[in-house]
């Protein structure tokens, strides 16, 4: 479980929608500098904070990891970020939706914000919410391109999915619930690889409610279909896209829906979509992540929901072998992301944070706090080599604080 200690900082909701919008322009803007050998591509500036953000020494309750010589942590002050219920990184830039705008409806957060690491790394207000009363509640992106799910925070039955193209200032609405009693509101999960789209959803479907996975690509971002289940039977999640490599989960429910099976597929995203195939043999597998070479995923223990805390499973697509991932000092983790060199997590010992070197194949602590502190690392997030997460103290005053922190990551090198 998570520490109590981080757990009682207080992290507010946020929210976003509307605007209805269109890609124009003839060619892509480029990508930014590629960084050989993988990933192809990968921003290289390191934060020089000022201002409102800040560079952040250790303080004397903090003892440093084996990364801490080579980083330079970021903060962005709770003042200036407002309250933050959801964050992430694109790989360019810290994303957040935040409650700084003071129309912003009681117990949301409307606003999408952007903070891009170089000499003045002040908040850009990237989308003004027109609904004051909606809260982003999911965000991804890659090197620019950036999605978002928001949804009302009064209880309506209603969810969008947004997307603003790399060197666009408007959004385009990808898909939105359709409203019916009889369809999930459970919100899209997606994943963003330059210039493609895929995410998963829940609709109507022709006879009773389907869960959809979708693409959509530039220019056009026009949604299709990829793969159909009727929501009564199975469920498909959690896509992570890596060039024209595709993995995804598919839940399968019993006949009466007591208990399930979780499966991760691959397949290769051209035009069209090659015929899946199931990797894992547990049937416990979820949150699957595309890389170079390879698929890793998480498995929960049985009987556990594939929401809940569980091991990294690392399944090389060269040997078609499998092999768990030793994590330390973490024995359970949750919401694992992807970078160009490193794997982050949530760990469930908020006290430490690290990752994992997949060049080395070892997981590299970053900071760890003792057991006499009250200040710990939630949710953190990594896309290509910016690592992004919030700090929690709950020493600090009656409520304790939150902030949002970041790092460049050394980047891919040969090994000595």
């Amino acid at each position: 479980m998570v520490s109590s200690r981080a757990s009682r900082a207080a992290v507010a909701a946020s929210t976003v929608a509307l605007v209805v919008a269109a890609c124009a322009a003839t060619t892509p803007p480029p990508l930014p500098t590629p960084s050989a050998p993988v990933p192809l591509r990968s921003p290289t500036p390191t934060a020089t904070p000022e201002r409102s953000i800040r560079a952040t020494p250790s303080p004397a309750s903090e003892l440093p990891g084996e990364l801490a010589d080579e980083l330079e942590i970021a903060s962005i002050a709770p003042e200036v970020s407002g309250n933050v219920l959801t964050f992430a990184t694109d790989g360019a830039s810290v994303l957040f939706a935040s409650d700084r705008s003071a129309d912003a409806a009681p117990g949301s957060a409307p606003d999408l914000w952007r903070v891009t690491p170089g000499p003045s790394p002040e908040p850009e207000l990237v989308w003004a919410n027109p609904e004051r009363a909606h809260s982003i509640v999911g965000i991804g992106g890659d090197l620019g391109t950036i999605a978002w799910v928001e949804t009302p925070v009064t209880g309506e039955r209603a969810w969008n999915l947004w997307l603003m193209p790399r060197g666009s200032s408007e959004a385009v609405l990808l898909d939105s619930h359709p409203g019916d009693e009889s369809v999930s509101s459970l919100v899209p999960s997606f994943s963003i690889y330059e210039d493609t789209i895929v995410w998963t959803a829940f609709d109507r479907g022709t006879d009773a409610a389907v869960s959809q996975l979708k693409v959509a690509r530039w220019p056009a971002w026009e949604g299709t279909v990829l793969l159909e289940r009727s929501a009564a039977e199975a469920e498909l999640w959690l896509p992570s896209l890596y060039g024209a490599q595709l993995a995804y989960t598919e839940v399968r429910y019993s006949a009466d829906r007591t208990s399930d099976e979780r499966h991760v597929y691959l397949a290769t995203l051209g035009e069209t979509m090659s015929e899946p195939q199931r990797l894992d043999e547990s049937g416990r597998a979820t949150m699957p992540l595309s890389v170079s070479g390879a698929v890793i995923w998480k498995e929960t223990d049985p009987g556990f929901n594939m929401f809940n805390w569980g091991t990294i499973v690392r399944h090389d697509l060269e040997t078609g072998l499998s092999e768990s991932l030793v994590a330390d000092p973490q024995e359970y983790v949750n919401y694992p992301s992807a970078g160009s060199r490193y794997l982050a997590w949530w760990g469930a010992d908020s006290f430490s944070f690290g990752v994992y070197d997949m060049l080395r194949d070892e997981p590299v602590t970053i900071v760890h706090y003792p057991d006499a502190s009250q200040e710990g690392v939630l949710r953190p997030h990594i896309a290509w080599d910016l690592v992004v997460w919030l700090h929690v103290d709950s020493d600090a005053g009656a409520d304790g604080t939150s902030e949002l922190r970041y790092t460049m990551l050394p980047p891919l090198k040969p090994l000595p």
